[in-house]
């Protein structure tokens, strides 16, 4: 997918599919959240639950096309803004090789402990600019 370096395959469920016969609006977010958690396990290693310090505080979605049942779907991802304790990622949804939906969130480095956002370390951005869009 040109422009997003990162990609993953997303398997249409039948629990995905609404009484029209497409997959749900809502679970687009789903596939985007699959898309991050792809990234974060397959590139930064992280295998538990309690290794991501990140919350979600934005998702927008626009839709372009229904996907089906059948449907092969890939999620592209890529690196939008980063900020001192936030990043944007953004999406690009195809089924069948066309453009489905587009989508971008924000995430927010969190400390749990004290409870507050926190700062992006500077190796955890130096990572995430290899993901950066052109």
């Amino acid at each position: 997918m040109d422009g997003y370096p990162f990609e993953t395959e997303i398997q249409v469920r039948f629990r995905d599919i609404d009484a029209m016969g497409h997959v749900n609006n809502v679970v687009y977010g789903t596939y985007f959240e699959m898309a991050r958690e792809a990234l974060f396990r397959e590139v930064f290693g992280v295998t538990e639950a309690t290794d991501f310090t990140f919350i979600l505080a934005r998702l927008e979605m626009d839709f372009r096309r229904p996907v089906r049942y059948e449907d092969r779907v890939r999620v592209g991802l890529r690196v939008g803004e980063v900020g001192r304790t936030s990043f944007t990622f953004e999406y690009r949804l195809e089924a069948e090789g066309e453009l489905a939906a587009e989508g971008r969130s924000v995430q927010v480095c969190y400390d749990y402990a004290a409870k507050a956002k926190a700062p992006l370390s500077e190796a955890f951005k130096a990572r995430l600019a290899a993901f950066r869009k052109a």
